[in-house]
């Protein structure tokens, strides 16, 4: 036993060296390997980082054939003695070249990085750098890196020596050990020694000593564990069970806590408070700064009901709020509580920087608990509707007129759609150099019963309800595909986002493209309210049409939120500034600032611009001023169902 026990101490020892020694020549070959790239990779970086930093500089130079300015430049850089020589290609022409007095005589110790040149703003190559770079740094890092690497593993020698011979006296305690294991059995409680050193076998002998008390505080640890996971879930189930009915901006009770509310209670009353064009302030300020002003505005109605503790405010969502009357007042205490309430939130100011805003509601009432906010929320879209403050539910709101109209127009788009009464009508858009027309829009009309021509005004919003709108888009993008199959002139169609995020129709849209082989004519119109949310799939569309080789526009440009940083990321080919800005352009100076403004960033772009709403001479002539490139409205052709070339 001893013999073996010893013979296991000298293996072990004798494996530690010989691992010692291996460990050591693979260590030297691969940090020399390992280490002689990265110092490469690091001048190679050093170097890079050179051309990344001016390359942007001789990019501009360049794009502004300013060689004396980049004559500057590359002597700068051969002032740096890592730099042997610097060339300037545009278009693989050499149009500048510099190189150090070391360049002879250091050419062998050098390395050549070149870096390609883009045009400003652009992914287009107009050129490239290349550096004559020396290697001199290189060589001296790797020879003190040799030289120290050596010595570090000749010390790293002697010490695994030591620490072998270490091993074999620290081992000898084990071998005692497995001698009075060797006798254990589980009736029989046996007393290692060494509990008394402080280290691993001191550890060990402790650890075997105290089996029996480790499991009993196993055992009791496990019921501790129980017991505060029951309690962690209990707190867990709380919390979301508060989250559930709770808003998280404001921390008031939400939309599903003021109906639960609601069936708990045999009468009560409710108001429901929306704020009129808060879409506004999110754009104009951003959603942080609006989310501000909806913690503050929900703050300001606490107070205002703070001392009537039987009205509970309720954020319902977004710009919306709730007060539920748990005892309900008189009707005539209700209509003056909601008089006030308009006449506080008139008063109410909420600051921003240097901005002051203030808000304007519309509030819908019931005064009935069964169904209370569904008949507020009737009360509230007739108001808005009605252009009034306050509406209190009642039958008179002509609900059903407006549910009769819906459906009497639904029929109408039905038979329309059966009948092949849904036409495409072309308004014709000019180049205002030439005067010549370029392309058209296709915009959709539905002929009634009698011959008349429905814009879509009257008919497009209720489509979108009673879910035919698909249906008439298809309608559209097949006529206009088809009409234009054999004419000599670019069209374009309006898409929105239910249009692009829905599959069926940019399969049908892909489909007759190329069906009618129209992919170079059509232009898709987008509208620029629209999409932002949708970022990533209006950009999947886009490519995917630009992969077919149609092109893209951004309709009316100008009307809301102009993110112009949307623009550069997407692959626009057109801007249609809205009819808004168009409109009294010949007089109104602050749109002719913004005009401006987004020619200019067009042209930059080398993106077309499209003035819409073009309704009389004067703004004609204005458009063409300002060197908007086409035109677009009734003063040069109305929409009609054909169109001359």
């Amino acid at each position: 036993m001893n013999k073996k026990i010893k013979s296991l101490s000298s293996k072990i020892v004798f494996l530690i060296a010989a691992v010692t020694l291996v460990s050591i020549l693979l260590i030297f070959y691969v940090f020399e390997k390992i280490n002689k790239e990265a110092f490469y990779n690091v001048e190679m970086e050093k170097a890079q980082l050179v051309l990344s930093t001016i390359e942007p500089l001789i990019a501009v130079n360049i794009y502004l054939n300013l060689n004396d300015r980049i004559d500057q430049l590359t002597k700068q850089l051969i002032a740096n003695p890592n730099i042997l020589a610097v060339k300037v290609l545009q278009d693989n022409t050499l149009i500048n070249e510099q190189k150090s007095e070391e360049f002879e005589t250091n050419i062998d110790d050098s390395f050549i990085v070149e870096h390609a040149i883009f045009q400003p703003n652009s992914k287009k190559e107009i050129g490239s750098l290349v550096l004559t770079y020396s290697n001199k740094n290189y060589k001296e890092l790797i020879n003190r890196y040799t030289t120290l690497l050596i010595k570090l593993l000749f010390l790293f020698a002697i010490f695994f020596l030591v620490f072998s011979l270490y091993v074999k006296k620290l081992l000898s305690p084990l071998r005692q050990i497995a001698r009075l294991l060797k006798s254990y059995s589980p009736d029989k409680n046996i007393n290692i020694p060494f509990d008394h050193q402080n280290n691993e076998i001191g550890f060990i002998s402790n650890a075997l000593n105290n089996m029996q008390h480790s499991i009993v505080q196993y055992s009791k640890q496990q019921q501790d564990i129980n017991k505060y996971l029951e309690e962690k879930v209990d707190e867990k189930t709380q919390e979301l069970q508060k989250q559930l009915y709770t808003n998280a901006l404001t921390g008031l009770p939400n939309r599903r806590s003021l109906l639960r509310d609601i069936n708990n209670y045999n009468d009560g009353a409710l108001l429901v408070v929306n704020i009129d064009d808060f879409k506004e302030i999110n754009d104009f300020f951003g959603q942080a700064v609006g989310d501000r002003v909806l913690i503050s505005f929900s703050k300001k109605l606490s107070n205002i009901i703070t001392k009537k503790s039987n009205i509970t405010l309720i954020h319902i969502s977004g710009d919306e709020f709730a007060l539920f009357f748990a005892k309900k007042p008189s009707k005539d205490q209700f209509v003056e509580f909601t008089t006030t309430l308009l006449e506080k939130v008139e008063k109410m100011i909420f600051y921003h920087e240097n901005n002051e805003l203030t808000l304007r509601v519309t509030i819908g009432g019931a005064y009935q608990i069964q169904e209370a906010l569904e008949k507020a929320d009737i009360a509230l879209k007739s108001a808005k509707k009605q252009g009034k403050d306050f509406l209190l539910y009642d039958e008179t709101l002509n609900v059903e007129q407006q549910y009769k109209n819906n459906m009497e127009w639904t029929k109408k788009i039905n038979l329309a759609i059966e009948n092949d009464k849904i036409s495409a009508f072309f308004q014709p858009i000019f180049d205002n150099k030439t005067n010549k027309l370029v392309s058209a829009e296709c915009l959709i009309r539905l002929i009634d019963d009698d011959s008349n021509i429905i814009t879509p005004y009257h008919f497009l919003t209720i489509a979108k309800k009673s879910k035919l709108y698909s249906k008439l888009t298809k309608i559209m993008i097949q006529k206009s595909c088809q009409y234009f199959e054999h004419l000599d002139c670019d069209f374009s169609i309006n898409l929105s986002v239910e249009d692009i995020l829905d599959i069926e129709i940019t399969e049908y849209i892909s489909h007759n493209i190329k069906k009618y082989n129209v992919s170079k004519k059509i232009i898709f119109e987008l509208l620029e309210t629209e999409g932002i949310e949708n970022y990533e799939e209006v950009s999947s569309f886009i490519n995917e049409m630009k992969s077919l080789g149609c092109r893209i526009a951004i309709d009316d440009f100008g009307s809301g939120y102009s993110n112009f940083e949307y623009l550069l990321q997407l692959n626009i080919d057109y801007i249609k500034i809205d009819g808004s800005l168009i409109k009294n352009l010949d007089t109104d100076r602050n749109a002719q600032i913004i005009v401006e403004t987004i020619v200019s960033f067009a042209k930059k772009l080398d993106i077309l611009v499209i003035a819409e709403y073009v309704h009389n001479e004067a703004i004609y002539a204005k458009v063409k001023e300002l060197n908007i490139d086409r035109s677009q409205g009734f003063f040069l052709a109305e929409p009609k169902n054909a169109i001359t070339l």
